[in-house]
Parts: C-alpha cells; structure tokens; sequence
C-alpha cells in the first residue's frame, strides 16, 4: 500500500509544480507521466483524466485548509474573534505559493463545471465551518452567516494578494476583526 500512496504523491507534486509554473494549460497527463518518470497508463491508473488530476490536487490542499478550520476551537467571546482572524491571515503568508495556485482553479472553474463545482463544494463546506466557529459569539445564526460572507471573500482575496501588498498583518487584522464583529454582533443588520 506504501507504494501506492507514494506514487500518487509523486504523480501530484509534479502535476502540482507544473500548475505553479506553467498554469492549466502547462499541465497534460503524458507531461505528467514523462516528468514524474512513469508510464501514462500508470498516471491514468492513479487519476483517470485532468479534472480528476486538478480535482486531487486541490483536494491535497484544501482538505488541510478545511481540517486546519475544523480542529480550531469554537470562538466563545468577542476578544477571540481578533487572533482567530490574525490566524487565517497569517496561514495566507505561509501558504502563499498554493495560494497563488489557487488563482489558475478560479480560472478553471470558470470554464470547467466539474472543477466549479468542486470549489463550490468546498466553500459551502467553509462557509459552514466558519459559521459554526463563531456561532456561540454571533447574535443569532444569520449575523453569523452574514460575518462569514464578509469574512470568506476577503480573506479568499487576500490570500492571492498578499504578496503585493504591504499591509502591517496585525493591522490587517484588527480592521478586518472590527467589520465581522460589526456584523456578529448584530449592528451591520
């Protein structure tokens, strides 16, 4: 079993790495094959087609994000809500190049359904998540959704401009915890 599980973490660190470097359209699976030194019935074997390739390489990544989300504690008063958000800021800065990579599966989704609805999949996990995170310091269960539908889209955005931006983190998160709160507490409603 070791083998096949190393195999397939090969096939994805190289498909991984030629979504880095060369986008979508820098990634086929005879490319796959050649660069991870396997045959393409080999590659096929592990991953049918690209979609299910993108699809694993994206489910590599975001499952820690969302495992990462479910193992943080819920939120039980108002002075959590800062370092909670200082946290998901900081990921974005150490997690930068997948971050960059999650650019090219927006742009994927845009024209592929099957990616679409995977990463449509994974937000509505997220969003969930997120809520129940900060339900027991929200108002009532939609000032908790509104804070998360202010919260996801900017962090999402902030994850790919991080790097162009040069924003004092603590800063950043402070603004950003001051707006969702607005919104758990009721005010912004």
């Amino acid at each position: 079993m070791p083998k096949k599980i190393d195999t397939a973490n090969i096939i994805l660190d190289v498909a991984t790495e030629l979504l880095k470097t060369e986008g979508d359209h820098g990634i086929s699976m005879r490319k796959v094959a050649t660069l991870a030194q396997l045959s393409l019935s080999n590659v096929q074997y592990y991953f049918k087609n690209k979609n299910t390739l993108l699809t694993a390489i994206a489910d590599r990544y975001l499952r820690q994000c969302l495992d990462d989300l479910k193992q943080q504690p819920s939120l039980k008063h108002q002075d959590e809500l800062e370092p909670f958000i200082r946290s998901f800021l900081t990921q974005a800065h150490e997690t930068s190049d997948m971050c960059r990579i999650f650019k090219e599966y927006w742009a994927i989704a845009s024209k592929n359904p099957e990616i679409q609805e995977y990463i449509d999949h994974y937000y509505q996990e997220v969003a969930d998540t997120l809520s129940e995170k900060w339900r027991l310091i929200a108002l009532d269960t939609s000032s908790a959704q509104m804070a998360t539908a202010i919260f996801l889209p900017y962090f999402e955005g902030y994850t790919i401009t991080v790097t162009g931006l040069s924003l004092d983190l603590e800063i950043m998160s402070q603004v950003v915890s001051d707006i969702v709160w607005q919104y758990l507490s009721g005010k912004n409603t």
